[in-house]
């Protein structure tokens, strides 16, 4: 039996008119401060950029292209809001906004694995990686990610099947929840990423504190941790509560889930989840404002003192 039929009984009008109105109040302001914020943020790493600093410019590279992710999603909001409330008589117009939408998502999470991928080994092995970390290979690293990000969107061309009204993000067909679409982009598009990243990060954060001591860098190392506890906090804050949905999902539209008031829930709860999750467009600037904030730290204590030029200076002329 169809979950459609399944749920003939099972009505989910309130929980559509709740989401309405506060897909609204959230989707608005997100849009706003999302699309300023990250403009903003590609400007300032794109001066980084511009200057050719070796050992900021793959970070900016990294930054960048998270930043173009957010921005996709930004702009995908006002379609998705518009679109989510009307039925289409065909999936065409709905697939593109659906594909901006999941692209941008998942693009953001192999985007942030990466960075935190890339600042430990860069902590771990810094001689090593000095030699591999060129901006011309981590531009091929975030070209790789847009492949896989669009590659990985194929299935979203069958969410609706073949039915005769539908609305986008909801209705999706019964094939869309099945266990060889689901765990494939459950297990290597969030638990994987999700799993590489707290390990980095912990990892991370321990070798910097066990240099406290041995360490005249302090103030550059504190600000590195405070920018991987930072990414760590927004990627499991904006990710990990619509994945857990995506599963209570799964379970509902495979029959193991079949009390009505549970299924309303877990209905709020997805769409909850979801609206929340497009917030991360804006949290990510918590992340920029860090890494930022860091490069000027190192930048800061590598600039010659005010004492150092005058003696300089001094020598320069006595020579």
């Amino acid at each position: 039996m169809s979950w459609l039929h399944a749920s003939e009984n099972c009505s989910f009008n309130d929980v559509d008119k709740l989401m309405k109105t506060l897909q609204l109040v959230v989707h608005v302001p997100t849009f706003l401060l999302g699309l300023l914020l990250n403009l903003l943020a590609i400007r300032g790493f794109s001066t980084f950029l511009k200057k050719r600093w070796p050992d900021y410019r793959a970070t900016s590279i990294y930054m960048i292209n998270l930043a173009v992710f957010d921005l996709l999603l930004v702009l995908s909001l006002p379609f998705k809001l518009v679109l989510s409330d009307v039925h289409l008589p065909s999936s065409a117009s709905c697939t593109l906004v659906e594909c901006l939408y999941f692209v941008s998502m998942y693009g953001s999470v192999f985007t942030i694995c990466f960075i935190s991928l890339d600042r430990f080994l860069a902590i771990q092995y810094p001689l090593l990686v000095s030699h591999l970390r060129s901006p011309r290979k981590t531009f091929g690293i975030c070209c790789t990610i847009w492949v896989l990000v669009w590659t990985g969107s194929i299935p979203i061309y069958n969410f609706h099947g073949k039915v005769d009204k539908f609305t986008c993000f909801h209705n999706m067909s019964d094939g869309t929840w099945s266990a060889r679409v689901f765990f494939p982009l459950e297990v290597f598009g969030f638990l994987l990423p999700m799993v590489i990243m707290c390990f980095c990060s912990s990892r991370s954060i321990h070798i910097l504190l066990a240099r406290r001591g041995h360490t005249q860098d302090w103030v550059q190392q504190r600000a590195c941790i405070w920018t991987i506890a930072a990414s760590l906090a927004v990627f499991v804050v904006s990710f990990l509560p619509v994945h857990l949905s995506f599963f209570l999902q799964f379970l509902v539209r495979n029959g193991f889930i079949t009390e009505c008031r549970a299924k309303q829930r877990i209905s709020l709860f997805l769409q909850l989840s979801m609206c929340f999750s497009n917030v991360n467009c804006c949290l990510d600037v918590f992340c920029y404002y860090f890494v930022i904030k860091e490069f000027r730290t190192n930048i800061m204590a590598h600039r010659p003192s005010r004492v150092q030029l005058v003696r300089q200076d001094t020598m320069i002329t006595r020579g």
